[in-house]
């Protein structure tokens, strides 16, 4: 049995160990953290960011980009070419291999079979031209075509992009106007479990409608919780739609106005049929797609026509430096 002397040493042991063993509280500018500024964001905003500046339509973009490039590279066989070049050559050859038997001076030694070693300089300026190749011709149409392609495909992109973003703020938008109105219901409830715990103090009321009342506000407040959960959720697919990160805090500076996302489309049902037919961009993916494919094939059957180049070159020629001489040709 422990005595109370030894139950009264105790006690001041057991406090200093309890406090060794709690955490350091935290600083004062950790405890007081100021929350971040929220982003304010407007339904043009949330399209505008959208139809630009997320990942898949920058991808798009790079994706247009590159079929340009490969326009202007097909184009490069139609351009003319230039090219600067310079060479020193040291050689020996044999003179029979030209395919010349050179006579014989009588008193004079035969010629040698073998001629050099000797210097050969060079410096040539040398420019073709191509004056006709229908293979090329259609190559870059078919480039040009793959091109419109690639932007019809990145108008796709951009409408699925802003199609998701604009879904996205609405449902945030709406789930804000139901946490408001659930905050308004949570509010009424609370004052008439008030008004009821009054009544029942001045006996004019059972208590069974204070119990009553205190379940319509604990109901209140249960749907505010949904509400607010589903307006979190929300936020975080705006900020998924626009590529930003899911932490960002946003506060949306438009309602559900009739106003909201309105664009002026054609009422008649054959106006709005053209419309379709005319702007959008999966339907002029799919003929440029037609078309790039037709130039290919034309492409490729003009491969068997003959092909026009013009040609030349223009230089200096020597066994030394000093004592070239200029020499050029022209070919067709």
């Amino acid at each position: 049995m422990v005595s109370r002397t030894n139950s009264c040493r105790l006690i001041p042991l057991l406090a200093w160990l309890a406090a060794a063993s709690a955490p350091a509280p935290a600083p004062l500018a950790a405890q007081t953290a100021a929350p971040a500024t929220p982003l304010r964001l407007s339904f043009a905003d949330a399209v505008r960011v959208a139809s630009g500046e997320v990942p898949a339509v920058a991808l798009a973009t790079l994706r247009t980009n590159e079929a340009d490039a490969r326009v202007r590279q097909a184009r490069a066989a139609l351009l003319p070419s230039l090219s600067v070049s310079g060479a020193w050559l040291n050689r020996t050859f044999n003179s029979k291999s030209l395919g010349i038997e050179f006579p014989t001076i009588p008193g004079n030694p035969p010629f040698p079979e073998l001629v050099g070693p000797f210097n050969n300089y060079d410096a040539r300026f040398s420019a073709t031209q191509t004056l006709f190749d229908w293979s090329s011709v259609r190559r870059v149409r078919a480039a040009d075509a793959q091109a419109d392609g690639s932007r019809a495909e990145r108008g796709v992109t951009v409408e699925g992009s802003v199609l998701t973003a604009a879904i996205a703020y609405v449902r945030a938008v709406r789930a804000q106007a139901v946490v408001a109105a659930r905050q308004a219901d949570s509010g009424i409830a609370a004052e008439l479990v008030g008004l009821a715990e009054a009544q029942r103090a001045a006996g004019v009321s059972p208590a069974i409608d204070v119990t009553r009342a205190q379940a319509q506000l604990a109901t209140a407040q249960g749907l505010l919780l949904v509400a607010k959960n589903q307006l979190d959720r929300g936020r975080i697919d705006v900020t998924r739609a626009l590529g930003l990160d899911p932490a960002t805090p946003l506060a949306f500076a438009d309602s559900l106005a009739p106003s909201l996302g309105a664009a002026a489309v054609p009422v008649q049902r054959d106006s709005a049929v053209s419309a379709a037919l005319a702007n959008r961009p999966e339907l002029l993916a799919e003929l440029a797609r037609a078309a790039a494919a037709r130039q290919t094939g034309s492409a490729i059957r003009a491969e068997r026509l003959p092909r026009l180049q013009l040609g030349g070159d223009y230089g200096v020629n020597g066994k030394t430096v000093p004592d070239g001489i200029a020499t050029r040709d022209v070919t067709l």
